[in-house]
This record gives C-alpha cells, structure tokens and sequence, in this order.
C-alpha cells in the first residue's frame, strides 16, 4: 500500500507544478510515470545491491530473501511502463541472483528451501554486483531522459550477453578466456556502454 501511495504522490507532484500553470502535456505525464516507476525500480534494486556489496556480514538468508522479494515484485509490477526491449530484465536479475546465491527464485521459495540451497560464491558475488550497478545507472538514466524518445532508445544488456561482451563468461569457452578466443564470438558492434 505504502509503492502505492509513494508512486501516486510522485506522480501527483512531478505534474502539480504544469497543472498549475494550467501548462500539462501527455508528456509531462509520461515524464511523471517513467520517473515514479524508476524510482520505484531504483529503490528495490538497490537493496539487493547493498547485500552484494556486504556480502561478508550479510549472510542472513531472511534479509536476502525479502530484498530479493522486493526487487523482483517490483520489475514484474513497473513491467508494462518499461521499454520493449528491456523485457529481459526480471530473467537477468534472477540469473544473476541465481549465480551468485543460489536464491534467484526467492519469492517462490519457502524459508527453508532457501537455506537449503544458499550457497554464496565470491566470483560470482562480484559479477552479479557488476551487473547491477550497471542496470541501476542505466535505470537512473532512463527515469531522468527528458524526451519519450530517447528514454525508449535506452538499452540494457541481458545477464549473458553483458558476460559474454565484458569478457566474464562464454559458453563453451568458460570464465575469462583469452582475447583471442572471444574474437569470434563477438558481433561487429558492442552494446556495452
């Protein structure tokens, strides 16, 4: 109830200044959602980030699962708000949750299923924390574009591919191969930022 009233009072006053002003466009108002769901999306991803990033003194499986809750609730209620191509998103954070913990499907889990299949791996811990700080200055971005346009054009990579372009992981070839071996398995254009 609390998103509920938090994302209508973020809407309400990102458009109460234009209403004011007798001054409101579509959009003004897409502005005013696309930045609610932001930061929405920004709030409940940054929670996970937090525990990858204190993963030595946050081993409370608890306080993992309700983050991971939180977050994965979130992507699939902003879902429809979000560009196409971001359609992914839920699927990469799961992935990369999954790797790193072992509690990707968290929200479909009891509590003690998840104590039974945490397991914390530091390589992964790391790439996963990567990833997210990637897709939360990416959705930082995205919440602030001004122009409809320009904020559909922004672009997050999937889990994998971001592996596999930043040189982490390829199928077949395992974690940090060589450059020579990556050089076929990269497309002409990179989508990395």
């Amino acid at each position: 109830m609390t998103d509920i009233v938090s994302g209508a009072s973020s809407i309400f006053g990102a458009v109460a200044g234009p209403v004011a002003a007798g001054q409101v466009t579509k959009g003004h108002i897409r502005w005013a959602r696309r930045h609610a769901s932001g930061t929405a999306l920004l709030e409940s991803l940054l929670s996970v980030k937090r525990l990858l990033d204190h993963r030595d003194v946050v081993t409370d499986v608890e306080r993992w699962k309700m983050a991971i809750e939180g977050a994965i609730t979130t992507i699939e209620q902003e879902q429809s708000g979000l560009p196409r191509q971001w359609a992914h998103l839920e699927r990469s954070v799961r992935a990369a949750i999954s790797e790193a913990t072992g509690l990707g499907f968290a929200d479909r889990m009891s509590d003690d299923q998840c104590w039974r299949v945490v397991g914390f791996d530091r390589l992964w811990l790391d790439f996963a924390a990567e990833y997210l700080r990637l897709v939360i200055a990416t959705i930082g971005l995205w919440r602030e574009e001004p122009s409809f346009r320009r904020a559909n054009q922004v672009t997050i990579p999937s889990f994998d591919r971001w592996l596999q372009e930043s040189g982490r992981y390829v199928p077949g070839l395992g974690l940090w191969p060589d450059e020579s071996s990556l050089k076929p398995q990269r497309r002409e254009r990179s989508i990395l930022p």
